[in-house]
């Protein structure tokens, strides 16, 4: 696997920062793929001194599993809000040096909806010229806009005037996941792709077995 970009990844949060707002500028917010026969969910499980890192792969869009791995780490860069790439980016980057890259991630966290723009799946997708895309749990802003309680239902997210996420409610009456594009893709696909992979819980396939993966390994601790 080549990267497109590379960096150190030990650093200062000032020098973090620095390495954020140069790699802000190479973002496309656009698709930019032809198609997708593999999608794959990225799942971590973060405790003080220990990471675990899990990948899912699956087809796509019939969502046949394809495989399952994962890995462990010492922590080495603390976990620091804004700064979540540094601490998990070189075991996800590990793991996908040994195996065939899916053709679009799904990752936790954020994506564009960042304060310099460059969340994990953003800091990701740039490193590995990548379509990606952020689904989380937790809301990506403060006050956001409640959907529908209906399957499918959402609400557009803006950040100092642009639109960077939506809410979505992925099944009926529940709590909503937030989407956020991260690389090499729109916000309208990530709605697409993301529904199509919420088959029957709150979170999409790949990234919800990709985390129960992960919560095991570190379990087995």
């Amino acid at each position: 696997m080549k990267l497109f970009h590379s960096h150190p990844w030990n650093v200062s949060l000032d020098e973090a920062k620095r390495i954020q707002e140069k790699l802000s500028k190479y973002i496309i917010k656009e698709d930019s793929f032809k198609e997708i026969k593999i999608i794959g969910g990225v799942g971590i499980n973060f405790e003080r001194y220990c990471l675990i890192v899990s990948i899912a792969k699956f087809s796509y869009p019939d969502l046949k599993r394809l495989d399952l791995v994962s890995e462990k780490s010492p922590v080495l860069f603390p976990y620091s809000p804004n700064f979540f790439a540094f601490s998990c980016g070189p075991v996800i980057l590990a793991i996908l040096e040994k195996i065939e890259l899916p053709h679009i991630l799904i990752f936790p966290g954020r994506g564009i909806a960042h304060p310099r723009g460059v969340g994990l799946a953003s800091h990701l997708g740039v490193l590995l010229d990548l379509p990606t895309i952020a689904c989380s749990k937790s809301p990506i802003v403060h006050n956001y806009p409640k959907p529908e309680k209906t399957k499918g239902s959402y609400e557009y997210i803006f950040e100092k005037g642009e639109k960077v996420g939506l809410a979505l409610r992925s099944r009926d009456n529940t709590n909503p996941i937030f989407i956020s594009p991260g690389n090499k893709i729109s916000i309208g696909s990530s709605l697409k792709i993301i529904l199509h992979c919420c088959t029957k819980y709150r979170l999409p396939e790949p990234l919800r077995q990709a985390q129960i993966l992960a919560r095991k390994e570190m379990q087995k601790r």
